[in-house]
């Protein structure tokens, strides 16, 4: 019995057996990938997404709810420094800044990853900012412009980060300081928009909104 017909009949049979078990279970599919897209490109099948599209509940990813990771954070050192016995029972207030502002591109999934490396490693009863991997470390303030020097004495990246910091700036000074307001025109998440911000020194004081 193929899965389109125990979703469509809700009963199957056990393997060798021939009478019908009544599907006593609640079925839950997950993706991050656009499924209606599939189905058009031919690499999902149309019939099996009809069956399952029954009630969808778009979950925003980790990036678009700050407001969730401490609760997540905190509950991921508990579970570890409990696992492998380690005085690491919270996390400092600067290091959850920092996972506050970091991206996450890999989701909650990174985020445990995150806390259970750290708590692997640190020694102290609090996980301190600098316990964090480099890749949530403050990013170094630049110092220099392409209009200072010109295109041809920095990288390809440097003239990139530096262009996405001015487009930054501008969108902030444009929306009279809303970060908000601000990270929604340039179609970026806050946090993000918060890390190219403390990559720019005149930055640095602007009102908090």
């Amino acid at each position: 019995m193929t899965l389109l017909r125990v979703l469509q009949q809700r009963e199957f049979c056990r393997v060798g057996g021939n009478r019908p078990i009544p599907l006593k279970a609640r079925i839950v599919f997950a993706t991050h990938r656009s499924l209606p897209q599939m189905v058009q490109e031919g690499t999902f099948r149309n019939d099996l997404f009809f069956r399952i599209n029954v009630f969808k509940i778009e979950t925003p990813s980790l990036r678009e709810r700050p407001e969730d990771i401490p609760m997540l954070a905190n509950h991921f050192n508990e579970i570890y420094a409990t696992a492998y016995d380690k005085p690491a029972r919270q996390i400092d207030t600067s290091a959850m800044k920092l996972l506050q502002e970091y991206d996450w591109p890999g989701n909650v999934r990174e985020l445990e990853n995150v806390i259970q490396t750290t708590v692997i490693l640190s020694e102290g009863e609090s996980i301190l900012a600098e316990d964090l991997p480099e890749a949530l470390q403050p990013s170094e303030p630049i110092t220099t412009s392409i209009l200072d020097v010109g295109p041809e004495s920095l990288s390809f990246e440097d003239q990139l980060r530096d262009y996405k910091v001015q487009l930054a700036t501008q969108a902030i000074r444009d929306c009279n300081g809303n970060k908000t307001h601000a990270a929604r025109r340039l179609s970026i998440s806050r946090a993000y928009l918060h890390r190219l911000l403390r990559a720019d020194p005149a930055m640095t004081d602007v009102e908090e909104q």
